[in-house]
């Protein structure tokens, strides 16, 4: 029978372990797993969104550094074009290189270009269509610039405005960068082969772009060159680089006078790993969580199945409890109808004093046999107390003297049926019982700060201190296993279903002086006994 037992039991632990692993599996390892994928998903998109938006924020930093200077060139443009100080100086007809001297003189005392020039970093030339003037450094004719790029961008494009990327030979031989402006002046009608050039400090643009720190390369090009830079190809003494190969990640195409320019950002940080490691203090959490949260969810499996035992335990010792009530209730009428015949009989002879005791003893009888409610209000209780207090007042006579106390507002409160009997019949048996001198048994129940408080006080012989701390310790760790071991069943057992109506919330505490007596304490906070609770376990109280 043990042998089939065993099998059975193995075989249902097999089945709970399959049941718990499929269970484990589907809802915490695979929602775990996806919620991870989720987790890293969401991570990337985040930042590739923040690379994007850093992208986008540095091509319009550059934007507005570059095209800033150019704008400056165009409206310093369009102040000369505008003017017709400047449309009468560079139409005059001169008389001689002296005449064009001194009125070059009073041009500039006049217009303060070179003080515009000096501040905004711009140098202008003007390219002018009159044999009558001399070349000089801010004053050219016009076919000194025939062969330069912005008249070559103009005539291809016939745009009397633009911006140009081009390039001078110097004097050290050096294919030298230059970005041009260049305004033709025929504001007043006048259709003269005249220009003013604006030149932008090549060097300048490229310091700029390059202090904006965004940290990713950046170019500025047009459909095959890599005009401006703040990496590498930024050497204003060669010709620029071809653009090809630069596989940028962010193009922003930009239509500025006459020309068709790309602002191109590389990436340097795109790869899932860069994200990886930028996002480590996240994944490195999301580890622990995925380490710690299978044990914690194991925890609280564990904590229910305990639960669950427990519960199951409970039930048994239920059952188990009904069962020996049953015993002890075989033909109680028998019983009881015998004890009725006893005391009439005795009222009969007039013997009251017994048959005042024979009907205490029938109703603590009654009360021990009879387990049709788990709990009885405590005024129900003190009924018990008061008739087995009589029973034993019989008996030791003049020894034994007894008080009881209970507050009004502890009458209907619920308790186990005869816990507080056991306690006060504990205190009889072993507090006056041995003892030869007259003692008192006091029983008082109270409430202080939402704590049903229940005390047992006698006046008896005391215990020694080891008796006490090992009794206070079975109290205070009762369960079905000490029950079944205690050499104090019913002390243990009145114990036990006090903690399952508290939830184990209840006290217990134990005074005891030797030749001096006992006290009993016992604390339940209130909200468990005001109603009739359906947890306690019924049971035989022993001696």
């Amino acid at each position: 029978m043990n042998l089939i037992s065993s099998l059975f039991g193995k075989i249902i632990n097999r089945a709970s372990t399959k049941k718990l692993f499929i269970f484990y599996t589907l809802f915490i390892i695979l929602p775990m797993l996806l919620v991870d994928g989720m987790f890293v998903s969401s991570a990337y998109r985040y930042e590739k969104t923040a690379q994007e938006h850093l992208l986008e924020n540095q091509a319009n930093a550059i934007h507005y550094t570059f095209f800033n200077q150019v704008d400056q060139a165009a409206k310093l443009g369009n102040a000369i074009y505008t003017s017709m100080y400047v449309d009468n100086f560079l139409t005059k007809e001169y008389t001689s290189n002296l005449d064009f001297y001194n009125s070059r003189k009073s041009f500039f005392d006049n217009t303060l270009l070179q003080m515009v020039e000096s501040q905004s970093g711009l140098t202008f030339t003007f390219y002018i269509d009159n044999d009558t003037i001399t070349n000089g450094a801010e004053f050219q004719k016009i076919d000194q610039a025939y062969d330069m790029d912005w008249y070559k961008w103009m005539k291809k494009t016939d745009l009397n405005k633009g911006l140009v990327f081009g390039s001078r030979m110097t004097p050290e031989g050096n294919d030298q960068r230059k970005i041009y402006y260049y305004q033709r002046l025929n504001y007043y009608g006048k259709d003269p082969d005249n220009f003013v050039v604006i030149t932008i400090d090549y060097s300048k643009c490229n310091n700029d772009i390059a202090n904006l720190n965004y940290g990713n390369p950046a170019y500025i090009c047009d459909d095959k060159r890599i005009l401006l830079t703040n990496g590498k190809y930024s050497n204003v003494n060669k010709k620029y680089s071809l653009k090809a190969g630069l596989n940028p990640s962010y193009v922003d195409q930009v239509e500025v006078y006459g020309q068709t320019l790309y602002i191109e950002i590389v990436n340097n940080n795109k790869d899932i790993i860069s994200v990886m490691r930028a996002r480590w203090y996240q994944f490195l959490l999301l580890a622990v969580v995925n380490i710690i949260l299978p044990f914690f969810v194991a925890g609280i499996i564990y904590a229910a199945y305990q639960a669950k035992l427990k519960e199951q335990e409970n039930v048994m010792a239920k059952k188990n409890a009904e069962l020996l009530a049953l015993h002890s209730q075989i033909n109680p009428h028998f019983l009881f109808n015998a004890l009725e015949s006893i005391r009439m009989h005795a009222l009969i002879k007039q013997e009251n004093e017994t048959s005042e005791m024979v009907g205490h003893l029938a109703k603590l009888q009654r009360q021990y046999t009879e387990w049709s409610e788990d709990s009885i209000t405590i005024e129900k209780e003190i009924e018990f107390v008061d008739s087995y207090l009589r029973l034993q007042k019989y008996r030791f006579g003049d020894r034994l003297s007894f008080e009881i106390d209970v507050a009004d507002e502890c009458k209907n409160l619920f308790i186990p049926k005869l816990s507080l009997v056991t306690f006060v019949e504990n205190a009889c048996v072993h507090g006056i019982e041995s003892k030869i001198a007259p003692g008192w048994i006091f029983v008082r129940s109270y409430i202080d700060r939402d704590t049903l408080i229940m005390e047992v006080e006698d006046t008896g012989n005391g215990i020694d201190e080891s008796i006490r701390l090992d009794l206070l310790n079975k109290m205070r760790s009762s369960s079905i296993s000490t029950l079944k071991d205690s050499g104090r069943v019913g002390i243990v057992n009145a114990c036990l279903r006090l903690k399952m109506i508290s939830d184990d919330e209840v006290l217990f505490d134990l005074d005891s002086e030797v030749g001096t007596g006992t006290l009993v304490q016992i604390c339940i906070p209130v909200k468990y006994v005001k109603s009739r609770g359906n947890r306690v376990v019924k049971s035989i109280v022993g001696r």
